[in-house]
């Protein structure tokens, strides 16, 4: 190998690492790669795995009351709201439940908790959905939080 043929070589090495480099540090690797015929597999923002997990326990937690206050007062139809809590636990993949707290023994006041325990994690997922940089991510959780919104007057209206 010629010396011209080995510093035509490095040139070319040390130029595409560079723009491999420069490509990654504007946030355009995915496109070159894509560009190229790679299909890129994004790696998931640290920060939305942080939402992600903590949204799932929450909704876990949220579920938990809802199943205690079916249990602790049968007359209430729950179901619907039992079925879109379990629902939006399934999408955020599923998280542990922890045994939920017993509800009040009063019926009004239990409903007024479960209202009370929906409208915040509505707004807790209102809150989150601002924060998340993901857009699948994003739309997830202002689906959650509307759908804890309808959930709290279901449950509103059994009072």
């Amino acid at each position: 190998m010629t010396r011209r043929a080995l510093i035509g070589t490095g040139a070319v090495v040390v130029g595409a690492g560079g723009l491999l480099v420069a490509a990654e540090a504007t946030g355009r690797l995915d496109d070159v790669a894509d560009a190229v015929g790679i299909d890129p597999k994004p790696q998931p923002d640290p920060d939305d795995t942080r939402v992600l997990r903590r949204a799932a326990r929450a909704t876990a937690e949220l579920q938990a009351a809802v199943a205690a206050t079916s249990a602790g007062h049968p007359g209430l139809d729950l179901a619907a709201v039992t079925a879109a809590v379990g629902e939006q636990l399934a999408a955020l993949g599923g998280a542990e439940a922890p045994a939920g707290a017993a509800p009040p023994a009063d019926q009004g006041a239990a409903v007024d908790a479960l209202a009370q325990a929906l409208d915040i994690a509505c707004k807790d997922r209102a809150r989150d959905a601002v924060t998340a940089g993901s857009p699948a991510l994003v739309r997830v959780l202002a689906a959650m939080s509307a759908g804890h919104a309808q959930s709290a007057r279901v449950v509103r209206s059994l009072r």
